[in-house]
């Protein structure tokens, strides 16, 4: 699991990757005619590839707002 949101990034890049290969070799099956099921189910997969891929680039970053105060934990530990 990422700790931070820099692993997160990273993870989620990994992911992205990850389906682009899947796209493209399911590209690559469907151009030579060596595809073993119905060509609906590459559209199907391929576009829940490209959701998976869309949802994690939306997830890159950080997304909530950083505090612009934050209290001196040292001074409450008085």
């Amino acid at each position: 699991m990422a700790t931070n949101v820099t692993e997160k990034d990273k993870t989620l890049k990994q992911v992205i990757g990850w389906t682009k290969i899947h796209i493209q070799l399911m590209d690559v099956t469907v151009k030579a005619g060596t595809y073993k099921r119905p060509l609906s189910w590459y559209d199907g997969y391929s576009a829940a590839l490209f959701d998976v891929a869309a949802h994690c680039k939306a997830m890159l970053g950080y997304g909530g707002s950083m505090p612009t105060e934050v209290p001196n934990q040292a001074e409450d530990a008085k």
